[in-house]
């Protein structure tokens, strides 16, 4: 049996939590290198290094594994906003650690293994109803953390909702184009027209603590 780096048997509740997280890696694994449709339980198991079994007993349907995967990928994205987002402060961009934030999302194996998930979706009404729901609250939670990362920096709360919301669908368009469509697309380019952008999408109000952002405020004509 392993033993932690403190020399002390895992606990039962560990070795459950440790199996559980090898297989929901695997899952998203397959699906982010492989697609939805190329996905199978016995593979999951076998990447995952552990029985047919074992995976079986925490997860007995296909929907389970797919609710479970979801969740896990949701919470690490939620967790990674949070924790950039609490690193803004009186010397930081807070549009720089959104823009970082969404690509490391939007860009990650694991938003491609949930849009095979979401495409699945369209057809398989089952799955839909247990993962729609999931991706819908941590979606709004995303949403608010940057709404309020923003807002807390000075730029007006509607403004800064928007641009959120804006940048996102943004990105997932690109994420698409990129992916499954024969386009040369230049991922730097896309984000720096978004850094650009910021200030007019932000309707222009600078925070305070930053009045270089004030200084070269431009009204578009028309």
């Amino acid at each position: 049996m392993k033993q932690s780096g403190s020399g002390k048997r895992r606990t039962q509740a560990e070795r459950r939590s440790e199996t559980q997280a090898a297989i929901l890696a695997a899952a998203m694994q397959i699906l982010a290198e492989d697609g939805y449709l190329n996905f199978s339980a016995s593979r999951v198991a076998s990447v995952a290094g552990v029985s047919r079994g074992a995976q079986e007993h925490y997860f007995p349907r296909k929907a389970d594994l797919m609710e479970a995967a979801v969740k896990h990928a949701m919470a690490e994205a939620v967790d990674h906003a949070e924790r950039l987002s609490r690193t803004v402060n009186h010397t930081s961009d807070p549009i720089e650690k959104f823009l970082i934030d969404s690509e490391h999302f939007f860009f990650s194996p694991m938003f491609r293994a949930l849009m095979e998930i979401m495409i699945a979706c369209r057809s398989d009404r089952e799955l839909a109803t247990v993962v729609n729901p999931v991706v819908r609250k941590a979606r709004i939670t995303l949403n608010r953390i940057w709404t309020e990362t923003l807002s807390a920096a000075g730029y007006p709360e509607e403004s800064a909702r928007q641009f959120v919301e804006v940048s996102h669908f943004t990105m997932r368009g690109f994420f698409l184009v990129s992916t499954w469509l024969p386009y040369k697309v230049d991922r730097k380019a896309m984000v720096e027209a978004l850094r650009q952008l910021a200030p007019v999408a932000l309707h222009m109000d600078a925070p305070a603590r930053a009045p270089a952002r004030t200084a070269t405020r431009r009204i578009p004509k028309g």
